[in-house]
């Protein structure tokens, strides 16, 4: 066992360590710089802003300073004329949280200005203890921030790149499960929820490509990794569309006529077509000539399986069953070109690369 592993046994995680270094240094900094008469509120700053990625603690900072000034004013102008007591609290609480609400604050704003104004409240008749609540969460939050960008700052990209890998596995899957569902005729409008969670695993990694983007520009030390994630950025853009091809596929299926036999060619077509998906993102992320070679392989066996389904079309003689099958070609046929990179139109949505 590494002396690194033990430490993670013992519980000493770098967020842990980070924590406790902010929380340490902004009570200093608050005691010998602005001899502070209250530091712990900058330590409480701290701890309460310390994230796992840097976008994140600045996120936090910005809404607890918010939701403490907000919380001190409301205090000061409501406690000045009323005398501390149980109804006086309720009430303090409800103006401070009811004002934040309907200004449309964030809810962590909103429960910060809450613990605000019961503190100022409690304590405000103490020599400036309004200002130095909110001087130290200041303190507290930007040293927070510093250490988290500075110390080891955290690289969102493995995650990132985890999550990618299995949006493909579990595009490829579905894609292939329509193939099953078409191939034993079960297909039905119930089994479409698990196309729509397609739809909704994809959102979120895509939301997850974002806020990596979005750390590495707080993180000066990682901007060299920037070009990374950019590249991930590129790979769920073309995934939108897949999934999106998906998804008309899989309701082209739920319309299509029963068949005493189903079409052999369009199912090899699927199946084909999922492996490359399957394999698109191994490629782009832990590029290596063997998977190289497997998805240039997959995707020539996939061409053949659609041009296959293509030249045997005109067998088919329900005129609706021809216009399904002529739409899911179609759709097939734009997911490989995404699988090639080979799609350049321009989508209403694009990642923030700024």
């Amino acid at each position: 066992m590494t002396s690194l592993n033990i430490f993670y046994r013992l519980g000493l995680t770098l967020y842990v360590i980070k924590t406790a270094l902010a929380a340490g240094l902004s009570w200093l900094v608050a005691s010998t710089v602005y001899h502070s008469h209250y530091p712990y509120f900058a330590a409480l700053g701290a701890i309460l802003t310390v994230q796992v990625t840097v976008f994140d603690s600045i996120n936090k900072g910005i809404y607890r300073v918010s939701g403490v000034v907000v919380g001190v004013i409301v205090s000061i102008i409501v406690g000045h004329w009323l005398p501390v007591n149980y109804l006086t609290v309720a009430l303090v609480v409800c103006v401070g949280m009811a004002f934040s609400t309907a200004i449309r604050l964030h809810p962590q704003i909103i429960s910060q200005v809450a613990v605000s104004t019961l503190l100022v409240l409690a304590f405000g008749g103490m020599q400036g203890y309004a200002v130095d609540r909110i001087v130290e969460t200041i303190f507290g939050c930007v040293i927070a921030v510093l250490i988290n960008t500075v110390v080891i700052p955290p690289n969102p990209i493995p995650d990132a790149e985890k999550k990618v890998l299995y949006l493909s596995d579990y595009a490829s899957t579905v894609l292939k499960n329509l193939a099953f569902a078409y191939q034993v005729q079960s297909l039905s409008p119930v089994d479409m929820p698990y196309v729509q969670e397609l739809l909704h695993e994809t959102e979120k990694t895509y939301q997850a490509v974002q806020v990596s983007l979005q750390s590495l520009r707080y993180s000066p030390l990682l901007r060299n990794r920037r070009s990374r994630v950019i590249a991930l950025s590129n790979i769920i853009l073309r995934f939108e569309r897949i999934t999106s091809q998906i998804r008309g596929i899989a309701r082209a299926l739920v319309d299509l006529e029963q068949e005493n036999h189903p079409n052999h060619y369009f199912i090899e077509a699927m199946k084909s077509t999922a492996i490359c998906i399957e394999l698109v993102a191994k490629q782009e992320i832990n590029s290596s000539n063997d998977l190289r070679e497997a998805l240039k392989l997959a995707l020539e066996e996939a061409k053949k399986h659609q041009s296959l389904c293509l030249l045997h079309i005109k067998d088919i003689q329900s005129l609706k069953s021809l216009r399904e099958f002529g739409s899911m070609l179609t759709d097939l046929h734009r997911i490989l070109d995404e699988v090639e990179g080979g799609a350049r139109h321009v989508t209403e949505r694009k990642l923030s690369v700024r």
